[in-house]
């Protein structure tokens, strides 16, 4: 392969007028500028390959930082949800046994309310003062006539 400036020379000489030595002497120029452009183009390759395996090895390098650091945020993000949950986990418990109180406190006010019920039931002969005993009905006239009984003593005086 003759470089393109080698062509060029060509054509302006004319080389029928030149001597067979002039012809060679051309011709090792040519061979040598020829074999000089292989071992530079064989030097840029040898370049060109250093410089993408040094590439290569800082984008290794690059990329395990990236992995090393998205398993540390990995890590941490793991860790706040599960400090996370855990305080979401303790919130519910204290709900739940707020809740359980709650319906103890609530159970035993109607046991209460039903076992009081039952006492009077089991008081009364008849179903009628049972359901007078259950109502309260005597209980309230009772306080009704407490009440107009005070009144009429204040008029009095």
């Amino acid at each position: 392969m003759i470089p393109f400036f080698s062509e060029k020379i060509m054509a302006d000489v004319n080389l029928k007028k030149l001597s067979r030595a002039e012809l060679l002497e051309m011709m090792i120029s040519f061979s040598e500028e020829a074999e000089a452009a292989r071992q530079h183009e064989e030097e840029l390759k040898k370049e060109l390959e250093r410089e993408k395996i040094e590439l290569q090895q800082e984008m290794a390098k690059e990329r395990a930082q990236m992995l090393k650091s998205f398993d540390e945020e990995k890590a941490q993000m793991r860790e706040k949800f599960s400090q996370q949950k855990a305080e979401m986990q303790e919130k519910f418990d204290k709900d739940i046994e707020g809740l359980k109180a709650r319906h103890e406190r609530e159970m035993k006010a109607k046991d209460d309310e039903v076992n009081k019920k039952l006492a009077a039931i089991e008081k009364s002969g008849t179903l009628a003062e049972a359901v007078v005993n259950i109502t309260g009905l005597m209980e309230k006239a009772q306080e009704a006539i407490d009440l107009y009984t005070n009144q009429i003593h204040e008029r009095k005086e």
